[in-house]
């Protein structure tokens, strides 16, 4: 088997492919502790990868609610920000 050089870090898909990797590896010599402690990681680097998704999901939704307020209040009909009045009028 080859040594490979081990990167600085590894993207989400690396991390998760080389945990397979390492998984099957102790699956083949019978290892059942390795592999679910494989196995773990995998969750953990999942959901890590979950939450960093929602992070910027929510920064996104904020910065674009933010927007869309500023915009109404500058606009002429201020006082009908966000309700029903204005739901109609745009239909």
């Amino acid at each position: 088997m080859t040594k490979k050089k081990i990167s600085a870090s590894y993207s989400f898909a690396e991390s998760f492919e080389m945990l397979n990797k390492l998984q099957q590896m102790a699956i083949d010599e019978g290892n059942l502790n390795l592999a679910l402690k494989a196995e773990e990681l995998k969750c953990k680097i999942a959901a890590l990868q979950a939450d960093s998704e929602n992070q910027t999901t929510n920064e996104n939704l904020t910065g674009i609610l933010v927007d869309f307020i500023n915009e109404e209040q500058s606009g002429e009909n201020s006082a009908d920000i966000c309700t029903a009045h204005q739901a109609e009028k745009a239909l």
